[in-house]
């Protein structure tokens, strides 16, 4: 059997859907008499790069020149410190507007970039032949 990667939920309302390049707010309380339903979507750069920290950054720093390699560089785009530093700033708002801190991908001076949020879990389906 062979699994691929679908996304990942981040605590227990938050879905990253990597086909729909989107993350979801999804309603967890079954005492709401209301659903509330917030989406955010991602250019294919942006997406590149969280789907890279959450991967690779979990667990440990990821650096600057690992994100230049990886999600620009293999991708055929010219990286830039302002460019990566633009990127997270955009990505760390659409995050925060789903209720997520908005220090939730953060720099370690000299180290490199890392997730601050511990609750993540990678999503797979099973790929039938």
């Amino acid at each position: 059997m062979d699994y691929q990667l679908h996304g990942f939920m981040i605590g227990k309302a938050i879905l990253v859907d990597i086909g729909n390049k989107r993350a979801c707010r999804i309603p967890v309380s079954n005492s709401d008499k209301t659903v509330v339903f917030a989406a955010v979507f991602f250019n294919k750069t942006m997406l590149r790069l969280f789907l890279y920290l959450l991967i690779h950054a979990r667990h440990g720093n990821v650096s600057r020149e690992e994100l230049f390699e990886h999600v620009w560089e293999e991708n055929n785009l010219s990286p830039s410190t302002q460019r990566l530093w633009q990127v997270i700033n955009n990505l760390n708002k659409k995050l925060s507007t789903l209720g997520l801190p908005e220090d939730f991908i953060l720099s370690a001076k000299g180290c490199g970039y890392f997730i601050n949020y511990d609750d993540i879990t990678p999503l797979y389906y099973e790929v039938k032949e």
